[in-house]
């Protein structure tokens, strides 16, 4: 996402309080929650436009924040192009596992592989970007993104084999049967995401405090964030081999130690356990988005947005509660609580259905 990093040359320009600043990251979330419908609208379609449709408008309006002129301006491209980002995840998750055929969960993880790379990424040539042709520049990164979308509509087959021909009424009374297990995965995804953003979030203001440098405290940042986009390829991998709910409960387990282990430790060892924990808790991430498709398959694009932007949405109200506790309590006594969620998050992903081996 393009606004974090220029976020600090957006409230320099237009003189923005961090309270509205802050609101921005609200904006987003509430468009993340708009993902369930968009779900329901792309199963009624023959085609999968929205892969399109949605790819464009966020390609095109996420990057005139770097002219926006003022605040109201600045949070309605925002939140076209998170509405964008919205209409796109389902079908596009969707579109990735059927093209993977029997390797569902390795094509899913492959393809969130590659949309939590460009995450990670983002912060690093964009700062330099920005320096080098100014704020106003901007706009220009829309032309890879365009130039995208125009392969994929030319190359990707968008046909949708499921499309739902029931009712709006019926195809909601269709998902009945899965809404328990989809429930489900929805609180494990909302309680993993607490810890992993919240975690995340924090890490740097650990390092401050405890002395070290801007760079210093983003290096541990950086490594968590790539081991968690790491640990959910090759979990993805795995769970067409072997049992998938096993890999989930142990993956998420795992990294609380690993991540107490982190606040305990210094030098070299503080990156291991970073790196162990970041890859734990952040492993089960494409196979809860594929065992909800294989849950309701008529449904499919709808199942896909739960763990999808929706859980990661809920997730982000728990920030400020968390700030709230970090205020209070400190910085790495908050973030002991949250490195002893993920013990919860493994009780109930006991109860998930099984999924059968590919």
């Amino acid at each position: 996402m393009l606004l974090a990093p220029v976020l600090p040359l957006i409230n320099e320009r237009l003189g923005l309080k961090l309270a509205l600043a802050g609101l921005l990251g609200t904006v987003l979330a509430m468009c993340n929650l708009t993902q369930p419908f968009m779900g329901i609208w792309g199963d009624l379609m023959h085609r999968r436009n929205l892969v399109i449709a949605g790819a464009l408008i966020a390609a095109v309006f996420i990057p005139l924040l770097g002219v926006a002129p003022n605040f109201a301006t600045l949070v309605a491209v925002l939140t076209l192009g998170g509405l964008g980002i919205s209409a796109f995840h389902p079908q596009a998750f969707t579109l990735a596992g059927e093209l993977s055929n029997q390797r569902r969960a390795f094509g899913v993880s492959l393809f969130a592989f590659g949309g939590t790379l460009g995450i990670g990424l983002t912060p690093l040539w964009v700062p330099l970007f920005t320096e080098t042709f100014g704020l106003h520049a901007l706009p220009f990164v829309s032309i890879p993104g365009i130039l995208a979308v125009i392969l994929v509509s030319r190359f990707v087959s968008l046909r949708n084999p499921r499309v739902q021909r029931l009712r709006l009424g019926a195809q909601l009374r269709s998902l009945l049967p899965s809404v328990g297990p989809l429930s489900l995965i929805t609180a494990i995804v909302v309680l993993r995401t607490i810890t992993f953003t919240g975690f995340g979030f924090f890490l740097t203001l650990l390092g401050r405090e405890r002395g070290l440098s801007l760079v210093e405290s983003g290096i541990p940042l950086g490594v968590y964030n790539l081991a968690g986009v790491l640990g959910s390829l090759v979990a993805g991998y795995m769970a067409d081999r072997w049992n998938a709910k096993r890999i989930i409960w142990i993956s998420i387990l795992l990294s609380s130690p690993a991540l107490l282990a982190f606040l305990q430790a210094d030098g070299y060892l503080g990156y291991f356990w970073i790196i162990i924990g970041g890859f734990g808790i952040m492993s089960s991430n494409s196979i809860l988005v594929v065992l909800a498709q294989e849950l309701a398959p008529e449904n499919i694009s709808l199942a896909s947005s739960l763990p999808l932007g929706f859980s990661w949405g809920l997730a982000a109200f728990s920030l400020p509660f968390i700030g709230h506790l970090a205020d209070h309590s400190g910085i790495a006594t908050t973030l002991h609580y949250l490195a002893l969620l993920p013990v919860l998050t493994a009780v109930l992903a006991l109860y998930l259905p099984e999924r059968p081996p590919h």
